[in-house]
């Protein structure tokens, strides 16, 4: 299909210069790497610091024990409850934050640049002396599960958690959230949280990234003064082999009552290192990446079956997912899948065309400065160059490896990453009203299966 340009919608201009700010990296003598992002003129400080301490350090009967040890950390120290160490942030008008995902856990502040040092010190305080306080324990679990039950109730969030359970075999942990399942979260125990605590923050493993407005002498020496008698190195993470549950099928996650159909349609993609990385965000962002994307035009502007379509990658140390997903009524549930289908499979067959690639470059490369407009995107910015090991040119470089992918790159992408015999095809909806015509497609063996 020839496409032309909307007259209304004025052609993109070319991108403005610009450079990721130069770094430096330094390894202290307990282990801890120290990253120092100088950003000259900015009114705040940020802080990470990234412990090997994820989701993937986990074994699987104490599954969501990295995010309850994370968020047990912002509860207290040693020498201050939960009150106290609230006053002690709220006093120096910080943020702190802490919180994990699969691949590492995250403590964070962000502070005025005079207050560095005393965060800093806080910081520390949390990491290596921290409370643990039982009521807390007892609470931010209950939160947890609770918080479980809520998402199965939002047809979204179950259609995430249930296309993550079908995709992977029952052997791969990718299969259940990073911050467990109801069964694994039940049973732990603050004794649990001791002692991974105790295993896995550890500076042998750690990064440090500073950004902001700073001395950097100054900052080397708080660090060394506050975390450079920590000791020790953590046992790191497991390998994660990702594996299907299996080749295409269909499944419906039966919800009486509703009027809308949650779709997700895609199986196991890339993992962070994967050289076809940069093909692959400018192929997904071609396919629904963008408001001209095809699924977008397809779907919302020519059949009006939803209002948002996107597809994406969720590349991790592992493979993660590769997905198409929309909400579309229910009425329109097997159309919608049928065009999903097409659309995936049909990336496969000719490389695109120039003007899709053209908007698909410009999108990612306009939109690359602005994840970095904050000392808080630029420190995040450092977390996969940290965790992942990737070149430290990673962002200077990156703007040049988007606008060198071509059509057949993509096209080729497309061909490799796109596997239509191993799609799941996943509608959370009302399996009374949609199963016959979903099953009408004749494009994949039917399951339905009771929402939790």
């Amino acid at each position: 299909m020839t496409r032309t340009l909307n007259p209304m919608r004025p052609a993109a201009g070319v991108p403005r210069p610009y450079r990721f700010p130069p770094f430096s990296r330094r390894l202290l003598a307990n282990g801890l790497n120290l990253w120092t992002i100088p950003v000259a003129g900015s009114a705040l400080v940020n802080v990470h610091l990234l412990v090997d301490a994820g989701a993937a350090a986990e074994d699987e009967p104490h599954g969501g024990i990295a995010a309850l040890t994370a968020q047990l950390l912002v509860t207290g120290t040693q020498r201050l409850d939960a009150s106290a160490f609230a006053e002690a942030t709220e006093r120096l008008g910080i943020e702190v934050s802490s919180e994990s995902s699969w691949d590492s856990a995250r403590a964070a502040f962000q502070s005025l640049p005079q207050y560095l040092d005393q965060g800093l010190a806080l910081l520390a305080e949390m990491l290596r002396e921290p409370r643990f306080d039982p009521g807390e324990f007892e609470r931010l679990k209950a939160e947890r599960l609770a918080d479980i039950l809520q998402a199965r109730a939002e047809p979204g969030r179950l259609a995430d958690e249930t296309f993550l359970q079908r995709v992977y075999a029952a052997d791969t942990p990718y299969r259940r959230l990073s911050a467990g399942s109801p069964e694994t979260v039940e049973t732990l125990s603050r004794a649990d949280v001791i002692g991974f605590h105790a295993l896995h923050y550890r500076p042998g493993l750690a990064h440090v990234v500073v950004a902001g407005s700073f001395d950097g002498d100054a900052v080397t020496a708080s660090v060394e003064r506050h975390l450079g008698s920590w000791d020790g190195t953590g046992p790191g993470h497991r390998t994660i082999a990702p594996h299907h549950a299996g080749l295409r099928r269909l499944v419906i996650v039966d919800r009486p009552g509703s009027v809308q159909s949650e779709i997700r349609v895609g199986h196991i993609g890339i993992d962070r290192y994967d050289p076809r990385y940069f093909p692959a965000i400018v192929m997904s962002t071609v396919l629904g990446g963008t408001s001209q994307s095809r699924l977008h035009r397809r779907l919302r502007e020519e059949l009006g079956y939803t209002y948002s379509v996107h597809t994406g990658f969720d590349a991790r140390r592992s493979a993660g997912i590769f997905t198409a997903a929309t909400a579309v009524q229910t009425g329109v549930t097997a159309p919608a899948i049928g065009e999903l289908v097409s659309l995936l499979e049909g990336a496969r067959e000719a490389p695109f065309e120039d003007l899709e690639m053209s908007e698909a470059r410009s999108f990612q490369v306009g939109v690359f400065p602005l994840r970095f407009e904050s000392t808080g995107g630029i420190a995040a910015a450092i977390e996969p160059i940290a965790i992942y090991g990737l070149a430290e040119d990673f962002w200077q470089t990156y703007r040049d490896k988007l606008e060198a992918v071509t059509s057949v790159d993509a096209h080729n992408a497309a061909i490799e990453l796109i596997r239509p015999d191993e799609l799941l095809i996943l509608a959370v909806g009302d399996a009374r009203v949609i199963r016959g015509d979903v099953e009408a497609l004749g494009i994949a063996p039917v399951e339905v299966v009771p929402a939790p």
